[in-house]
């Protein structure tokens, strides 16, 4: 089986190649990564939310992607924001539009303030009900704040949760 190559988006002129820092980021979520571009949400795809990849879901869990804290816990459970111990902040949508459902099918194991490790159980979420209650099933994986990111690197393929990178994101 041969795999596509991933893409990759730039934050800076800075080239991936001269970032210090590299950082793979564990899939929360199984399923098929696919470009920011394919995401059907204008404000999604400016970037206003952040930067990072979409996953099409074929499982019903959210995991943790590294140790750390949650941030918060959207009230409606669809959004969860992590800060990993070494300062990196994700935000983890599963949906869009999916705070219309009104929590319906969706169960959040965790709060705000919890702390977490890699691969806990954060969420669970009934996949047939989010197909038909959201405008797109699409689990947005984004890094809403890192003045350091300078390029992004998804790994277009099908994946699971916690066993492979979604995206890799480099660091000056």
């Amino acid at each position: 089986m041969t795999l596509p190559p991933p893409f990759s988006l730039s934050i800076s002129a800075q080239r991936a190649e001269d970032c210090r820092v590299t950082l793979p980021v564990p899939a929360p979520v199984s399923g098929k990564v696919e470009p920011m571009a394919q995401v059907p949400s204008a404000l999604v795809t400016s970037g206003l939310l952040g930067a990072g990849v979409a996953i099409s879901p074929t499982g019903h869990t959210v995991l943790a992607p590294f140790s750390g804290t949650v941030v918060s816990v959207s009230s409606t459970k669809e959004q969860i924001r992590l800060k990993s111990r070494q300062g990196l902040e994700l935000l983890i949508q599963v949906g869009l539009n999916s705070h219309k459902m009104m929590s319906e099918g969706f169960k959040s194991h965790i709060k705000a303030g919890d702390k977490i490790t890699q691969g806990q159980l954060l969420m669970e979420f009934d996949l047939r009900k989010l197909r038909l209650g959201c405008t797109c099933p699409l689990c947005l994986v984004l890094v809403p704040v890192l003045p350091r990111l300078k390029h992004i690197q998804g790994h277009y393929h099908s994946l699971m949760a916690g066993e492979e990178p979604c995206m890799t994101l480099f660091l000056s």
